[in-house]
């Protein structure tokens, strides 16, 4: 049964036995990937997952169902186990249903050509995009992974109150990641291009050379002297400690004074060219939507503007407490899951410096390429950091030699005080997104 006849189906049955307050959450998801090693297929996946989770008012309070089946032995199942969870849910705060929006952007987020894609030329990609990569430089001893997925998801919110908010998305990725080889020393590097729209866009050539380009820069590596230098973030990076920190920005965090920004809003957080926005709007980047997972509205929300604190992320829950609107950055991990807060597309705002002109003005220093250890390298709630890192030393405006062995250390609050040039070379992968960072001081620990 396809969703909007079983939603239908569902809501005329909970009528029927005199509830009128009901609401799905409908997640399906569908992928299609290849891995090829040493020029033959090593791995092709299908793989569906997904499910429906239903929520109604019973006796003052909100009872939740799930499955898997979209049958009509589903909807009594649902309907009683709902009903009978809602009185053993204790909770002290009444949930409401949502009406929905007043309005919603028109988004293009689904593509029928990239849904079309023939398995074979996923196979095709892979097996080229390694050949590709063993060729382009001999010290390559080995394409670990070269693999080829495309895949798509559907959300569905809907209940009888009016809200009815669907959407499907799709993309096709291309990642490699190669080991390098010399004198004994054995190095490792990774890309991976990306498409929303059609997979001719697919740069899987360029995603083999950059990620050879990634892995041989690494020979000859050798660890510094600690002390404090002043420090570049390259992209990746920068998005990477980005992400690590988001957590500062949720009003679900400050509500329960997991964030240091609390009670800040409208002081100067970070330096004055720093903006940090999160805009589902934008066109082309992975992470764009027109609702969220309470079915509001999303919309371009600036979080810090030339370096004060603005707003916060927002759900409805955490709305209400605040007495501000929703921000429409509800979130779920899937269909069961509860509620809460995440950025859709949030990112710090490019400036006008090339990642090249920012090495070119350092005397004596560090870029750092890769973080490691992030989940236990860094605490969200003071800020503090200390990662272990991989990148390159510079001095007089060159890149002298590739960097291990290091560690980095600070307070993500100070970095962002700290920061002094913000590059223009935003790449957009993920939820969270930096351009390259140039911070007056960091420590570094090395020999």
């Amino acid at each position: 049964m396809d969703i909007r006849s079983f939603q239908e189906k569902l809501f005329a049955r909970g009528q029927e036995l005199g509830v009128h307050k009901l609401e799905i959450y409908y997640q399906q998801g569908r992928s299609t990937s290849v891995r090829v090693v040493k020029g033959e297929i090593d791995a092709y996946t299908i793989k569906e997952s997904g499910g429906l989770s239903l929520r109604l008012e019973h006796n003052g309070q909100m009872g939740y169902a799930y499955t898997e089946k979209l049958d009509e032995d589903s909807i009594d199942f649902l309907i009683e186990e709902a009903r009978q969870n809602a009185g053993i849910v204790e909770s002290k705060e009444l949930e409401e249903l949502f009406a929905g929006s007043e309005s919603y952007v028109s988004l293009s987020t689904y593509s029928e050509a990239l849904s079309n894609v023939a398995p074979e030329k996923l196979i095709e990609a892979a097996l080229a995009m390694e050949k590709e990569a063993l060729q382009a430089d001999p010290r390559i001893t080995m394409v670990h992974t070269s693999s080829v997925s495309n895949s798509e998801s559907e959300v569905f919110i809907a209940n009888n109150l009016g809200l009815d908010c669907a959407a499907k998305y799709n993309q096709a990725v291309a990642g490699i990641y190669v080991i390098a080889e010399e004198g004994g020393e054995k190095t490792t590097g990774g890309w991976y291009e990306y498409t929303l729209e059609d997979f001719d866009q697919v740069d899987y050539l360029k995603a083999a050379r950059e990620a050879v380009k990634e892995a041989v820069s690494k020979l000859g590596a050798d660890t510094i002297e600690s002390s404090n230098y002043p420090v570049i973030f390259r992209q990746d990076a920068a998005s990477t400690m980005l992400e690590i920190f988001t957590n500062i920005f949720s009003a679900e965090a400050v509500d329960k004074d997991f964030s240091r920004l609390k009670g800040k809003i409208g002081e100067q957080v970070a330096a004055s060219i720093v903006t940090i926005v999160d805009d589902p709007h934008m066109a082309n980047v992975p992470a764009r939507c027109t609702f969220d997972a309470e079915g509001s509205a999303t919309k371009r929300v600036e979080i810090i503007k030339e370096g004060q604190l603005l707003t916060f992320l927002h759900n409805r829950k955490t709305a209400q407490k605040f007495g501000v609107e929703s921000t429409g950055h509800a979130t779920k991990g899937s269909y069961r899951a509860k509620i809460g807060i995440s950025p859709q597309n949030l990112f710090i705002t490019a400036g006008a410096t090339s990642l090249e002109d920012m090495i070119g003005s350092m005397d004596k220093g560090l870029m750092i390429t890769d973080l490691q250890g992030t989940h236990a390298g860094a605490n969200a709630v003071s800020g503090e950091f200390s990662l272990s890192c991989n990148g390159f030393l510079i001095e007089n405006g060159a890149i002298v030699r590739p960097v291990n062995q290091i560690t980095v250390s600070g307070n993500f609050f100070n970095l962002l005080q700290d920061v002094e040039v913000v590059g223009n070379d935003l790449r957009f992968l993920d939820s969270c997104t930096s351009p390259s960072l140039k911070v007056k001081s960091l420590t570094i620990s090395g020999a």
